[in-house]
């Protein structure tokens, strides 16, 4: 079941429309179904679009080219639950204080799994390290899956 309505989901695809020709590029199919509430992986988001788009300007998609992508994406099971991300990280809590190292957290998003950026990894960990660079792991893991907008609904 779509996360939005069609009219929403058009508007959110209209705000990506860079080039205003009714058409996103192919590397902003994971961003405009973020943008519309859906959580995909990388990897989700290639095998809906049937290739991975990594270069601007490859491949440009109408709505209705799209619109079966996200679909098909907002038929895919949730990935991963709290308990799930709570459980993996614990592995690094030596302690059992409810903290990690911030510098093995950035390795771990860095080099495991489906990898991000720096730039990425800046982004979500922006405001999570407290003076002795340790990171609260269940405050970080909520923030995470509240996603890029957590007042939204």
């Amino acid at each position: 079941m779509p996360a939005v309505k069609p009219d929403e989901l058009k508007e959110i695809f209209n705000l990506y429309d860079e080039e205003l020709d009714g058409k996103i590029d192919g590397t902003q199919i994971g961003d405009v179904v973020r943008a519309a509430g859906l959580k995909p992986t990388n990897t989700m988001v290639a095998k809906a679009s049937g290739k991975e788009y990594k270069k601007k300007g490859e491949k440009r998609l109408t709505f209705e080219e799209f619109l079966p992508i996200y679909e098909q994406l907002a038929k895919e099971k949730e990935q991963g639950t709290f308990a799930d991300f709570l459980e993996g990280l614990k592995v690094f809590d030596k302690e059992e204080c409810g903290k990690i190292m911030a510098a093995e957290l950035r390795h771990v998003l860095l080099g495991i799994g489906e990898r991000l950026s720096k730039d990425q990894v800046d982004e979500i960990m922006k405001g999570t390290e407290d003076g002795e660079g340790m990171v609260n792991y269940e405050a970080f893991i909520r923030k995470v899956l509240a996603g890029p907008f957590p007042d939204r609904e």
